[in-house]
């Protein structure tokens, strides 16, 4: 049995981290470019990494997009940690903080093949498809 733990950052080695762990999934796998993967809003967002047995395996960030709207951003398993309960774990605690806040709607974009994965957590898709980064995404959200 591994242990998952779940924690919001609080310093720059934590920040380094969940960077890390985005280069390799959305630059290195994905082929996203760094200068779109970082946007510049990451001081503006609550990060959050993912521990399994104490190594760094996932990230994600929560940003206040404005008019109730909560968006949780960047999720991110590496390859050798997936299947196993690790992006749960990660969007449980960013919706229950987002729903913590002033959140009226929680929303994410997120990647078709993901979108079951979303729809499972209550999400429910909004609109069509479109590319984000040169990745098909839909847009779903949660009340």
């Amino acid at each position: 049995m591994f242990n998952i733990h779940i924690t919001e950052i609080t310093g720059p080695a934590d920040l380094e981290a969940c960077f890390a762990i985005r280069r390799v999934v959305f630059c290195d796998e994905q082929k996203v470019d760094a200068g779109l993967e970082f946007d510049g809003l990451d001081n503006e967002c609550r990060q959050y990494l993912a521990l399994w047995d104490d190594q760094p395996v996932g990230t994600a960030r929560i940003r206040d997009a404005g008019d109730g709207v909560v968006k949780i951003e960047r999720v991110a398993v590496l390859l050798e940690a997936r299947g196993r309960g690790i992006g749960k774990a990660l969007m449980e605690r960013t919706m229950g903080d987002a729903r913590s806040g002033e959140a009226v709607t929680i929303a994410i974009h997120a990647q078709c093949h993901a979108e079951n994965f979303y729809e499972a957590l209550g999400f429910r898709r909004i609109g069509g498809i479109f590319d984000e980064a040169n990745i098909p995404h839909v847009r779903m959200e949660m009340d």
